[in-house]
């Protein structure tokens, strides 16, 4: 990394500014644009929550009033990113209003940033984007992620990703933290930090096709490498936490919101100071309408960023279905209780040592799993010869073991058979059979969630795809589950067909080059 120092701007909710005091939103951005050479300032991100209302009579002059502020930034030159919130697509922001983010696109869609040379492109929506910031010896990738991103937009995502692992990744999306201790006034319900799933029922979801904020988090920023802070505006506070991903690298997650100060916010906004040779950010919190610094500890502290550790050391290979124009995966499960049934099609995976619940006779379910076109000199692919560094698969749960005394393990094996999706338990012959359709184990894991709600499991298959990188065969993986007598629950898992993008089986690979 460079030895330069330089600034990232944040723009939280500025609202009540379009809907009541365009003069302090105007006097933010004209202070940015004043500023930007004396602060080196390389990026401005808004949090989203542009104007007060989304839709309805009061839109059109809302969004002119938020487009004046904008346009001073755009006319500047000065790298920026935008995100829409619940306030932006709804007439009112509340979750009872009809969703239409038809006027966030008409002002502030693609078309906003035309063909600057930082801009990098948008989703095929148009409601998520993506930037390149920084000062000349170093280069920061930012993604802004549309209100409770749903799963077509963070595959997409995944994609930009994928192809700028070279780069640390800042991510800013709207309604991600809550900061329910300050707020609540030390009695809160949930404790602060990611939004949990008590708060859904009652505040409800804004985007009904979006992912929640565990799931935003364990899905997408903690299984990326190169994620190193996560903005985010909505919630009335100034709150952070860190989070490991697991890289075993810390995520900042960072919430900003003022609005609820008088006159709408106080035109405070955030201002990080990047220095890459220091490993450090340190955010401050400052209002141009005021020349106000508030010093409460939440709102002038350093991150300790190794920004480094962020770029991946080896190329990276990624494969699931739905992202980057990846379509190999194959996947289906063989019941031993309807031994001619075919589960290819099907949007879930089932591992059990009794799928009957029989007392007296198990009648087992085993998962065929196979990435095709994995090996190769293409793009995404391993090249023969390679070393694999790190193979990571990926599984979701959509059910995990719920019995109250049996917790039985599940066995990852190396299949040195054919199968297709059509196959079943007869045409496989009664099934896979251990020391010839399998031998060699690879890995376990865990069928229970623990914690509950955490249903992901991240399996190192490593020896795996080297051996398939060296020549042998491919075909795939099996699962099947510990015999336990007297067990009669197993896992269901997501496969290919899941209609949730981020929730289908995933494999990334590491690999040297000799």
């Amino acid at each position: 990394m460079s030895n330069g120092t330089f600034s990232v701007i944040g723009l939280p909710d500025t609202q009540n500014y379009s809907e009541q005091y365009p003069e302090i939103f105007l006097a933010q951005t004209q202070w940015i644009v004043e500023n930007q050479d004396i602060l080196d300032i390389s990026f401005v991100s808004h949090y989203g929550d542009l104007v007060q209302h989304g839709t309805g009579p009061l839109a059109q002059q809302e969004y002119e009033n938020a487009e004046a502020a904008m346009l001073l930034l755009r006319e500047a030159n000065i790298p920026h990113g935008i995100v829409a919130g619940n306030h932006d697509v709804l007439e009112s922001g509340s979750t009872s209003d009809t969703y239409d983010d038809s006027n966030y696109l008409d002002y502030f869609g693609p078309q906003w940033y035309g063909d600057r040379d930082w801009y990098g492109g948008a989703s095929p929506s148009g409601l998520s984007t993506y930037q390149f910031f920084g000062d000349d010896g170093s280069e920061f990738l930012a993604i802004h992620l549309h209100l409770e991103t749903p799963h077509s937009e963070l595959a997409w995502a995944q994609s930009i990703i994928n192809e700028n692992r070279d780069k640390p990744v800042m991510v800013t999306t709207h309604r991600y933290l809550q900061d329910a201790e300050d707020y609540t006034a030390g009695v809160p319900v949930v404790p602060s930090g990611r939004y949990p799933e008590l708060w859904y029922s009652v505040e409800g979801q804004y985007n009904p096709d979006g992912i929640r904020a565990e799931a935003f988090f364990n899905h997408f920023v903690a299984t990326n490498r190169n994620v190193f802070l996560v903005n985010a505006g909505h919630f009335h506070e100034e709150y952070r936490q860190t989070s490991t991903n697991i890289h075993g690298l810390p995520v900042h997650e960072i919430l900003a919101d003022y609005q609820d100060n008088p006159n709408g916010g106080n035109g405070y906004l955030r201002i990080m100071e990047f220095d890459p040779a220091g490993d450090r950010i340190h955010v401050s919190s400052y209002s141009p309408t005021l020349d106000n610094f508030l010093t409460a500890d939440e709102s002038q502290f350093s991150l300790a960023v190794d920004f480094d550790q962020y770029v991946a050391p080896n190329p990276t290979a990624y494969f699931q279905d739905g992202v980057g124009g990846y379509q190999g995966t194959q996947d289906t499960w063989i019941s031993e209780a309807s031994k001619n049934s075919s589960y290819g099609n099907l949007s879930v995976l089932v591992a059990d040592d009794d799928t009957t619940n029989n007392w007296f006779r198990d009648r087992e379910g085993q998962v065929l799993l196979r990435f095709d076109d994995i090996i190769g000199n293409g793009p995404n692919q391993i090249p023969v010869g390679a070393t694999v560094t790190r193979a990571n698969l990926k599984l979701t749960l959509q059910e995990d073991i719920d019995h109250p005394f049996y917790d039985p393990k599940f066995e990852v094996y190396f299949l040195n058979r054919n199968w297709n999706e059509s196959s079943t338990w007869n045409s496989l012959n009664n099934g896979l059979s251990k020391g010839s359709d399998y031998n060699d184990l690879i890995q376990t894991f865990a069928g229970d969630n623990n914690p509950d709600r955490y249903n992901i499991r991240h399996i190192d298959i490593s020896n795996a795809v080297q051996r398939w990188v060296d020549g042998e065969m491919n075909f795939g993986l099996g699962i099947a589950s510990e015999q336990i007598s007297g067990n009669d629950d197993g896992i269901e898992l997501f496969s290919s067909e899941a209609s949730q993008i981020l929730f289908r089986p995933a494999l990334e690979v590491e690999f040297k080059l000799s």
